[in-house]
């Protein structure tokens, strides 16, 4: 009875947070807030947690968003600048006048361009809402679409760290992790794709864009583990960056083996003479991936990271640090895109007044939630623990009074031999609450450890069924859904969302989790 009560309080703040988002249409950040003082108040009053050690948890937290919550301000600013330059009509149209059909749009937008954009560390949840806006979408389908877009390969995203921060923490092998990973997305990166038709325009969607969704997701899938198998471990990072190319060069030769053309029809151009020129409104994003794909070289990392050195670590409590990394982090050169293409995009003092007023009003709220969320992520990880010998630890004999070991062990314990069918579920899990797989990927570590040990079963392969399920969640998870709404102007819709991509989510989830029952088995 005891186990069962302390399994409840573990879970209640992720309870309220997701009732409240979802049946009280609460707003992300306001649920956030009182996410967090229930798990801080929790974590001391039950899980024998100091109350100085939940608020280290939380600065912790705090530091830790920076990849996240400053990617989000960044990004804002510079959509919203090349929003009201009128760089993203421009390119709506030429999308518009190229792929006239929803699924094609959905496709090359989504599935191609945003598995692109998230594997160099871009952000396809601030960046694409505004162009599927302008391609006529509900504000909830330019939301939600680009959500799911973030998925299929958010393991492989920021230039893979979801994969090489939990292999260099832990000692694991990064091609193999990886390779385990890859084996599930031909099957999850598809059912992704149909599900985003399904979301823009329910089966009638679905059966229009049944042929471009299958060679999407199936491209996406198995160039990964085609990439996965023939680079070597330190270019895993460009697994996702390539297996985005590949999935939007086919998805262009389908268009081309269906005699349709790859340009904009004759008599575009002059008929939108008025519009900024295609060229000048990329600009931003090509300079950007052009930049992120130069700070991926080994050589430019540790350059970048010597200029400023240790001044980056960040002392939390004890043994713990944060490492910011300001000059490798994708947000700094988003922001440096940003300055650089200004002069070129904005036009004159008004625009540029306007879009620091808008950025300002808009970029707030989700960079905030974004920083909570990965605050109650840190808070229910760090509970329990305490300070000896000047390293803050976990000792055996508290492992009850930690958070996500209460949760993981009662549901090893629960489920039993079926617990790999439901263990993707913790991913799920994880990621909801920070927003992030890689955070997950860290914190759930322990858990899956131990109870794989205890249940007998191959821990890489629940890991990295434990990984995909994380990359499922960003379709739900409160703190992307916000980054997207924001942009848009559009906050208050993240319930709404929520409940319309949280079944496609969880069958995702249960997907992995029937791909992982029969991976063990074999």
């Amino acid at each position: 009875m005891a186990e069962i009560v302390s399994f409840l309080l573990a879970i209640l703040p992720i309870l309220v947070i997701f009732f409240g988002l979802v049946f009280l249409r609460k707003s992300g950040t306001l649920m956030g807030l009182i996410g967090w003082a229930l798990t801080v108040i929790i974590a001391v009053l039950f899980f024998n947690t100091s109350p100085e050690v939940a608020l280290y948890a939380s600065f912790n937290g705090l530091l830790a968003s920076f990849g996240i919550s400053l990617m989000v301000l960044v990004t804002i600013l510079q959509v919203t600048m090349m929003d009201i330059s009128g760089a993203i009509t421009s390119i709506s149209e030429y999308i518009r006048a190229m792929a006239a059909e929803r699924y094609e749009q959905v496709m090359i937008l989504n599935v191609g361009l945003g598995s692109f954009l998230v594997s160099i560390g871009a952000t396809p949840v601030t960046m694409l809402p505004p162009i599927m806006i302008a391609l006529g979408f509900s504000p909830l389908v330019a939301v939600a679409l680009p959500c799911l877009g973030y998925d299929p390969l958010t393991s492989f995203s920021l230039l893979a760290v979801p994969i090489t921060l939990p292999a260099a923490v832990f000692g694991l092998d990064v091609s193999v992790l990886g390779n385990s990973i890859a084996l599930f997305l031909p099957v999850t990166s598809t059912l992704f794709a149909l599900g985003m038709l399904w979301l823009a325009d329910g089966f009638q969607g679905v059966r229009k864009g049944l042929v471009p969704a299958l060679i999407a997701g199936l491209s996406l899938g198995l160039s990964c583990i085609f990439f996965v198998h023939i680079l070597p471990p330190s270019a895993i990072g460009l697994v996702g960056v390539f297996s985005g190319l590949v999935t939007i060069a086919v998805l262009m030769g389908h268009r081309v083996l269906q005699g349709k053309t790859l340009l904009a029809p004759k008599g575009h151009s002059e008929r939108n003479s008025h519009l900024m020129p295609v060229w000048k409104a990329v600009f931003p994003w090509a300079l950007l991936v052009v930049l992120i794909i130069i700070i991926s070289i080994p050589a430019v990392q540790s350059g970048l990271y010597n200029l400023l050195g240790d001044i980056q670590k960040i002392p939390v409590i004890a043994n713990k640090y944060v490492d910011l990394r300001l000059l490798n982090q994708a947000y700094f050169w988003v922001l440096v895109s940003t300055c650089v293409s200004a002069p070129l995009l904005i036009r004159t003092r008004t625009e540029a007044k306007k879009t620091v007023s808008i950025w300002v009003k808009r970029a707030w709220s989700p960079t905030l939630a974004a920083m909570v969320f990965f605050a109650i992520a840190y808070v229910m990880d760090w509970s329990g623990q305490s300070v000896i010998n000047g390293i803050l630890t976990l000792p055996p004999e508290m492992s009850q009074y930690n958070m996500n070991v209460v949760i993981g062990l009662t549901l090893a314990t629960l489920f039993g031999v079926f617990f790999p069918l439901v263990s993707p579920m913790l991913g799920l899990f994880g990621s909801f609450v920070s927003g992030s797989e890689t955070s997950s990927n860290v914190m759930f570590y322990g858990i899956l450890k131990k109870s794989t040990d205890v249940l007998n079963l191959d821990f890489m392969q629940v890991y990295a069924a434990h990984a995909v399920a994380g990359g499922i969640a960003s379709a739900i998870a409160p703190a992307k859904i916000m980054n997207a709404a924001a942009v848009i102007d559009k906050l208050g819709i993240e319930g709404e969302v929520i409940r319309k991509a949280a079944p496609v989510a969880i069958f995702l989830t249960l997907v992995t989790g029937i791909m992982l029952v029969l991976f063990l088995a074999v």
